[in-house]
């Protein structure tokens, strides 16, 4: 499984003078979390999260802040013809929810996250299972006493019941 084939391709992208608020908006409208941020040739400058964004929002309050003074500028990146399992690693190593995907040019063609990868791997998972779904579990038999007293065994239960039932028998 490759990155190429499971990665958002032509994700949308922030320059790096876009105000956090129109960022987060964005994020909003497309309910995406992570965007990353290209300078003026177009080439990573750096990536933002959602929640980046709604640290700024509580930092700076009214205040107008440039998405390069927020985002991330040490940016772990993927290409696209890395392997699903090894931008997982990198991913659960290094703590991060998505990555950018860049060409051999830098550019930004994709980004790859957590929610891609999990679709990735039930996807395969599904793929190598059988395909006739699991037959329902039986229902147990049921015995004549299922909650046998506790400390005695179901036939020394069963007994006494017996005998309570000859005994309330005799007294009518």
């Amino acid at each position: 499984m490759l990155v190429r084939d499971h990665m958002t391709p032509r994700p949308i992208t922030l320059s790096v003078d876009t105000d956090f608020k129109s960022a987060l908006r964005i994020m909003q409208d497309h309910a995406i979390h992570h965007l990353p941020v290209v300078d003026r040739a177009k080439k990573l400058a750096g990536i933002v999260a959602e929640r980046d964004l709604l640290l700024a929002a509580v930092c700076y309050l009214g205040a107008a802040v440039d998405i390069a003074q927020v985002m991330h500028r040490d940016v772990v990146t993927a290409t696209p013809d890395m392997s699903v399992s090894a931008a997982a690693t990198l991913m659960l190593r290094r703590k991060i929810g998505g990555l950018p995907v860049l060409d051999a040019r830098n550019r930004v063609v994709g980004v790859i996250t957590e929610t891609d990868i999990f679709r990735a791997f039930v996807g395969a998972h599904r793929a190598s299972a059988p395909h006739k779904s699991p037959a329902p579990a039986k229902p147990a038999a049921r015995t004549a006493d299922p909650k046998p007293a506790a400390g005695r065994p179901a036939a020394k239960n069963a007994a006494a019941k017996r005998r309570g039932a000859k005994a309330a028998r005799a007294k009518v």
